[in-house]
């Protein structure tokens, strides 16, 4: 039974980090608006638990004072280095660059999601432009001409010109404004907490073998002593496979000989926590006739990486100032909201176009094992981590990587 009736111009469906920068954004613009989310924060949310610079400026253009919470807090934990391991053991070594070039400043932080989720929130409902439902269920969604009905499981309905997706992994809401996510494009993940785990506090580690390609094993240093440990597979394969996650997870620790020893004296911590992962390897539909789909949602995390912070917060502040820009123009229409995806892939096109290309190969039991027999061979060569750090840094490392003179210096010099 309805018992109410809420009107605005903007609902934001979801309250992760894309769905709050949205929020942010608007209120910044002094646009009222209604954010929703089904959990009540904190909440968990398994994920690499990882920010880099890219989220450092992100949250600095949001809001300074997001940062400055999570370290007055001892939320974060400085992250200097992360490891690559293919199967010969020999790590390949990425030493991160100072933030900025600031002495001492860290360019990349972990942190868990439940803290940095939960700090975020917290200045989004500092806002009065910002009307914030917690446990709050969006149950069904009517396009009417002139509005888009939002009803609830709280007894009330919410109309809104326009309707900014934010809903992470969850399908529900994606299915009722008509999209889906291709099963090729997704993949699944569980993750743990493990605590006496001999990894140093200040590094990362990516643990890749033939068993479980596309996809890897992340080991992330958390505050205190606990770890993330994170599988991370293609839905494709975990499907074709008839992969059981949980088996999997103990095999790749089981059989690798550096995870095993680094894991004799260690204890899981909690439950085991899944989700899915859209990830960001084609150019997918996230916009419509009063609709935007931001975030996870949008299919933006990196294949490789398995990162979407960076892109949530970039897609979340876009589609704010496209929302800006439809009420001012009043215009709601699939043709006009459509240039936020233009606008959106064009900032983000270095992520998926390797994608795009790549993912699709690494499911190919072939071309995996060819990806791994090479990244043997680079482990094994003393210039492979300085031009692989290089790279990462570039604002084109498609260019760099393509230059004879990085390619002489990473395949053949001696």
């Amino acid at each position: 039974m309805i018992d109410s009736f809420i009107q605005t111009d903007v609902c934001i469906i979801g309250a992760g980090p894309a769905g709050a920068a949205a929020s942010l954004t608007l209120s910044q613009k002094c646009v009222s608006h209604i954010l929703v989310d089904s959990a009540v924060f904190p909440r968990h949310k398994p994920c690499g638990d990882i920010i880099t610079s890219g989220v450092l400026r992100a949250m600095d253009l949001l809001d300074p004072e997001i940062l400055r919470v999570l370290k007055s807090r001892d939320l974060v934990n400085p992250v200097w280095t992360t490891h690559v391991y293919p199967p010969n053991g020999n790590p390949i070594t990425i030493d991160f660059l100072e933030f900025d070039r600031k002495e001492g400043e860290p360019s990349c932080y972990s942190l868990s999601r439940f803290d940095m989720d939960q700090v975020i929130l917290e200045q989004v409902q500092k806002s009065e432009f910002a009307t914030v439902y917690q446990g709050c269920r969006i149950t069904d969604i009517d396009h009417q001409p002139d509005a888009v009905i939002l009803t609830s499981d709280q007894g009330f309905q919410i109309m809104a010109r326009l309707v900014i997706v934010a809903t992470g992994s969850n399908n529900n809401i994606l299915k009722q404004i008509g999209l889906s996510v291709p099963r090729k494009d997704s993949a699944i993940g569980i993750r743990a907490h493990f605590e006496n785990i001999d990894f140093e506090k200040s590094e990362t580690s990516l643990f890749l073998d033939s068993g479980i390609m596309p996809g890897g094993l992340y080991i992330t240093p958390l505050p205190g002593n606990s770890f993330n440990v994170n599988l991370v597979v293609s839905l494709d394969k975990v499907s074709v496979e008839n992969l059981n996650l949980r088996e999997e997870f103990d095999k790749v620790i089981e059989s690798n000989p550096i995870l095993k020893q680094r894991f004799q004296n260690g204890r899981r911590i909690g439950n085991f926590e899944g989700s899915m992962l859209f990830l960001g390897v084609r150019k997918r539909v996230i916009a419509g006739n009063r609709f935007l789909v931001i975030g996870d949602s949008a299919g933006l995390i990196e294949f490789f990486s398995g990162n979407g912070i960076p892109q949530a917060l970039l897609s979340g502040r876009m589609a704010a100032q496209k929302a800006i820009q439809a009420i001012q123009n009043s215009d709601f229409s699939k043709e006009f909201l459509s240039r936020f995806e233009d606008e959106l892939y064009h900032k983000i096109k270095q992520n998926y176009a390797m994608g795009r290309v790549v993912y699709p190969l690494l499911h190919r039991r072939f071309f995996s094992r060819f990806v791994l027999k090479f990244l043997n061979y680079l482990s094994g060569r003393r210039q492979t981590n300085v031009l692989v750090r290089d790279l990462l840094y570039q604002k084109d490392p498609s260019k760099l990587a393509l230059s004879p003179r990085f390619l002489y210096q990473l395949l053949i010099q001696r």
